[in-house]
C-alpha cells in the first residue's frame, strides 16, 4: 500500500439538481418581497402616526391630587392658632382671640 497520491483514480463529481438555480431563487423572492412591502407599510403607518400626533385634538384628563394640599396646610395652621399648647422650644402658645383680649386689657409696652 502506498501513501502517494494516485492521480489515475476516478474522480467523484457532485450531482447537480435537475432544476436551474434561478428557479430555486424565485421561490424565495416572493416571500422576501412581501416582507419588504410589509415593512414599508409599517414604516408609513408609524410615520403618519408620529406626524399627526401633535395635530389631533384630545381631551385632557385631570391628574389626581396626591400629597399635601392647600386645605391640609390651612387646617394645620388653624388648629395651631386656635389652641393652647407648647412649642418645640418649650414656650407656650395661646389662641389669637385670647392674645388680642390680653393686649386690650394690659396694653402694649411703650418707651418713656
Amino acid at each position: 500500500m502506498s501513501y502517494r497520491p494516485n492521480y489515475s483514480a476516478p474522480r467523484y463529481t457532485v450531482a447537480r439538481p435537475s432544476q436551474p438555480a434561478r428557479a430555486s431563487r424565485t421561490a424565495v423572492e416572493p416571500s422576501l418581497s412581501r416582507l419588504m412591502i410589509a415593512g414599508l407599510m409599517v414604516f408609513i403607518v408609524l410615520s403618519l402616526v408620529v406626524l399627526l400626533a401633535g395635530r389631533l385634538p384630545f381631551t385632557p384628563q385631570p391628574a389626581p391630587v396626591t400629597g399635601n394640599t392647600y386645605q391640609s396646610y390651612v387646617n394645620e395652621a388653624r388648629t395651631l392658632l386656635n389652641s393652647y399648647g407648647y412649642t418645640m422650644e418649650g414656650k407656650v402658645h395661646i389662641p389669637i382671640d385670647r392674645a388680642m383680649d390680653l393686649i386690650v386689657e394690659r396694653g402694649l409696652p411703650v418707651r418713656k
